[in-house]
Protein backbone atom coordinates (compact mmCIF):
# COMPACT_ATOMS: atom_id res chain seq x y z
CA UNK A 1 0.00 0.00 0.00
CA UNK A 2 2.74 2.17 0.80
CA UNK A 3 4.03 1.94 -2.50
CA UNK A 4 0.82 2.65 -4.51
CA UNK A 5 0.65 6.04 -2.27
CA UNK A 6 4.03 7.02 -3.27
CA UNK A 7 3.07 6.76 -6.94
CA UNK A 8 0.23 8.36 -6.38
CA UNK A 9 1.73 11.23 -4.39
CA UNK A 10 4.16 11.68 -7.27
CA UNK A 11 1.55 11.57 -10.32
CA UNK A 12 -0.24 14.50 -8.32
CA UNK A 13 2.58 15.90 -7.76
CA UNK A 14 4.08 15.73 -11.70
CA UNK A 15 0.74 16.92 -12.82
CA UNK A 16 0.69 19.86 -10.81
CA UNK A 17 4.04 20.68 -11.88
CA UNK A 18 3.22 20.33 -15.54
CA UNK A 19 -0.14 22.45 -15.36
CA UNK A 20 2.04 25.22 -13.11
CA UNK A 21 4.79 24.86 -15.96
CA UNK A 22 1.93 25.39 -18.92
CA UNK A 23 0.00 28.16 -17.31
CA UNK A 24 2.75 30.31 -16.24
CA UNK A 25 4.85 29.91 -19.59
CA UNK A 26 4.06 32.71 -22.30
CA UNK A 27 3.69 31.56 -25.71
CA UNK A 28 6.49 33.20 -28.51
CA UNK A 29 4.49 32.07 -31.08
CA UNK A 30 3.12 34.94 -33.17
CA UNK A 31 -0.11 33.25 -33.72
CA UNK A 32 -2.71 35.89 -32.74
CA UNK A 33 -5.11 33.43 -30.69
CA UNK A 34 -2.30 32.45 -28.20
CA UNK A 35 -2.14 35.83 -26.37
CA UNK A 36 -5.50 37.07 -27.30
CA UNK A 37 -4.20 39.76 -29.64
CA UNK A 38 -6.42 41.69 -32.39
CA UNK A 39 -5.46 42.43 -35.50
CA UNK A 40 -6.92 45.15 -37.37
CA UNK A 41 -6.46 46.43 -41.38
CA UNK A 42 -8.15 49.33 -42.75
CA UNK A 43 -10.63 48.52 -46.02
CA UNK A 44 -10.48 49.85 -49.04
CA UNK A 45 -13.70 51.66 -49.49
CA UNK A 46 -14.27 50.11 -53.05
CA UNK A 47 -14.59 47.11 -51.32
CA UNK A 48 -17.52 47.53 -48.77
CA UNK A 49 -20.10 47.37 -51.90
CA UNK A 50 -22.40 44.36 -51.95
CA UNK A 51 -21.31 42.93 -55.43
CA UNK A 52 -18.06 42.32 -57.28
CA UNK A 53 -17.56 41.25 -60.82
CA UNK A 54 -15.30 38.38 -60.86
CA UNK A 55 -15.58 35.04 -59.40
CA UNK A 56 -11.70 33.52 -59.15
CA UNK A 57 -11.29 29.60 -59.22
CA UNK A 58 -7.83 28.43 -58.23
CA UNK A 59 -6.06 25.49 -56.71
CA UNK A 60 -4.46 26.02 -53.30
CA UNK A 61 -1.16 25.12 -54.42
CA UNK A 62 1.18 27.28 -51.72
CA UNK A 63 3.75 27.61 -55.07
CA UNK A 64 1.30 29.96 -57.04
CA UNK A 65 -0.75 31.65 -53.89
CA UNK A 66 0.67 35.20 -53.85
CA UNK A 67 1.54 35.30 -57.62
CA UNK A 68 -2.39 34.60 -58.40
CA UNK A 69 -2.73 37.30 -55.74
CA UNK A 70 -0.34 39.92 -57.81
CA UNK A 71 -1.81 38.63 -60.87
CA UNK A 72 -5.07 39.18 -60.16
CA UNK A 73 -4.44 42.61 -57.98
CA UNK A 74 -2.23 44.32 -60.50
CA UNK A 75 -2.25 42.55 -63.65
CA UNK A 76 -5.65 42.36 -64.22
CA UNK A 77 -6.68 45.55 -61.73
CA UNK A 78 -8.88 43.98 -59.84
CA UNK A 79 -8.59 44.68 -56.55
CA UNK A 80 -11.50 44.78 -54.09
CA UNK A 81 -13.50 43.80 -56.97
CA UNK A 82 -13.46 39.84 -56.93
CA UNK A 83 -14.34 36.68 -55.37
CA UNK A 84 -11.90 33.66 -55.23
CA UNK A 85 -12.39 30.22 -54.31
CA UNK A 86 -9.06 27.99 -53.79
CA UNK A 87 -9.72 24.13 -53.71
CA UNK A 88 -7.31 21.39 -53.97
CA UNK A 89 -6.55 20.44 -57.44
CA UNK A 90 -9.27 23.22 -58.67
CA UNK A 91 -10.00 22.27 -62.41
CA UNK A 92 -9.65 18.64 -61.77
CA UNK A 93 -12.57 18.76 -58.88
CA UNK A 94 -13.96 20.73 -61.53
CA UNK A 95 -14.73 18.54 -64.12
CA UNK A 96 -14.72 15.16 -62.20
CA UNK A 97 -18.60 14.55 -61.47
CA UNK A 98 -17.65 13.26 -58.02
CA UNK A 99 -16.82 16.34 -57.02
CA UNK A 100 -18.04 18.81 -59.50
CA UNK A 101 -21.73 19.26 -56.73
CA UNK A 102 -19.13 20.56 -54.41
CA UNK A 103 -17.46 22.99 -56.58
CA UNK A 104 -20.51 24.15 -58.16
CA UNK A 105 -22.37 25.22 -54.48
CA UNK A 106 -19.64 27.48 -53.75
CA UNK A 107 -19.38 28.87 -57.08
CA UNK A 108 -23.28 29.08 -56.92
CA UNK A 109 -23.47 31.28 -53.40
CA UNK A 110 -20.43 33.39 -55.37
CA UNK A 111 -22.92 34.20 -58.33
CA UNK A 112 -26.56 34.93 -56.48
CA UNK A 113 -24.86 36.89 -53.84
CA UNK A 114 -22.32 39.02 -55.13
CA UNK A 115 -23.64 39.43 -59.04
CA UNK A 116 -20.81 37.54 -60.57
CA UNK A 117 -20.41 37.96 -64.44
CA UNK A 118 -17.11 36.93 -65.09
CA UNK A 119 -15.12 33.67 -63.64
CA UNK A 120 -11.56 33.28 -64.33
CA UNK A 121 -10.61 29.94 -64.01
CA UNK A 122 -6.64 29.62 -63.11
CA UNK A 123 -4.97 25.80 -63.21
CA UNK A 124 -1.32 24.96 -62.85
CA UNK A 125 1.33 22.24 -64.12
CA UNK A 126 2.45 19.87 -61.73
CA UNK A 127 -0.72 19.52 -60.13
CA UNK A 128 -1.09 17.43 -57.39
CA UNK A 129 -4.77 16.35 -58.12
CA UNK A 130 -3.34 14.98 -61.49
CA UNK A 131 -0.17 13.22 -59.50
CA UNK A 132 2.16 15.59 -60.66
CA UNK A 133 3.93 16.40 -64.01
CA UNK A 134 4.97 12.71 -63.99
CA UNK A 135 1.99 11.33 -64.04
CA UNK A 136 1.34 12.56 -67.18
CA UNK A 137 4.30 10.69 -69.29
CA UNK A 138 5.18 14.26 -71.45
CA UNK A 139 4.96 17.86 -71.08
CA UNK A 140 3.08 18.05 -74.31
CA UNK A 141 0.69 15.41 -72.77
CA UNK A 142 0.16 17.60 -69.59
CA UNK A 143 -0.13 20.22 -71.46
CA UNK A 144 -2.74 19.36 -73.58
CA UNK A 145 -4.98 17.79 -70.83
CA UNK A 146 -4.57 20.40 -68.59
CA UNK A 147 -6.00 22.67 -71.52
CA UNK A 148 -8.87 20.58 -72.58
CA UNK A 149 -9.84 20.15 -68.86
CA UNK A 150 -10.11 23.91 -68.53
CA UNK A 151 -11.95 23.94 -71.78
CA UNK A 152 -13.99 21.79 -70.21
CA UNK A 153 -14.96 23.70 -67.13
CA UNK A 154 -15.61 26.52 -69.50
CA UNK A 155 -18.51 24.41 -71.28
CA UNK A 156 -19.60 23.42 -67.51
CA UNK A 157 -19.61 26.96 -66.60
CA UNK A 158 -21.66 28.28 -69.59
CA UNK A 159 -23.83 25.47 -69.66
CA UNK A 160 -25.02 26.29 -65.91
CA UNK A 161 -24.42 30.26 -66.58
CA UNK A 162 -24.78 31.24 -70.17
CA UNK A 163 -24.37 34.85 -69.55
CA UNK A 164 -21.32 34.14 -67.70
CA UNK A 165 -17.76 35.21 -69.51
CA UNK A 166 -15.05 32.17 -68.95
CA UNK A 167 -12.02 33.45 -68.59
CA UNK A 168 -9.19 30.50 -68.35
CA UNK A 169 -5.32 30.56 -67.63
CA UNK A 170 -2.70 27.98 -66.95
CA UNK A 171 0.29 29.13 -64.63
CA UNK A 172 3.75 27.25 -64.41
CA UNK A 173 6.91 27.65 -62.75
CA UNK A 174 10.06 28.95 -64.97
CA UNK A 175 13.50 29.51 -63.76
CA UNK A 176 14.89 32.53 -64.87
CA UNK A 177 18.46 32.98 -63.74
CA UNK A 178 18.75 32.35 -59.88
CA UNK A 179 14.66 33.26 -59.91
CA UNK A 180 11.57 30.97 -60.29
CA UNK A 181 8.59 32.96 -61.33
CA UNK A 182 5.24 32.05 -62.80
CA UNK A 183 4.41 32.58 -66.08
CA UNK A 184 0.32 32.92 -66.98
CA UNK A 185 -0.71 31.52 -70.00
CA UNK A 186 -4.09 32.24 -71.45
CA UNK A 187 -6.16 29.66 -72.56
CA UNK A 188 -8.59 29.80 -75.59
Amino acid sequence: MGKNVTITCFTIALCLIIFAGCATTKSTSPDVLVDNQQIITAVNEAALRSDCDTLFITCIDYRYAAANQDFINETLKLKDNYDHISIPGSIYNFINPETRDLVFSKFALSVSLHLINRVVVISHKDCGAYGGSVSFGSELSEYETICSDLRKARALLIEKYPTLEVTLFLESLQQDGDTVKVNFEKIL
